[in-house]
């Protein structure tokens, strides 16, 4: 259980890395850091919530009495 969970805590940080451009950061300080770090990690969240929005509306689970 724990391992799928680490798996996947990589992968998000792997994409921040590779895809979004935090492989260097571009600012030295801590406080600069921070604010880099959390923008990024910003617009990994909305890209996706943007891929699961537009996958449309789930069907429901049936219910087993």
């Amino acid at each position: 259980m724990a391992q799928r969970q680490r798996k996947k805590v990589e992968a998000l940080f792997a994409e921040l890395k590779n895809q979004i451009g935090l492989r260097r950061l571009r600012l030295r300080r801590m406080k600069f850091v921070r604010e880099q770090f959390f923008l990024a990690a910003a617009a990994q969240n909305i890209k996706r919530l943007v891929r699961f929005l537009s996958q449309g509306p789930r069907s429901p689970l049936p219910v087993i009495i």
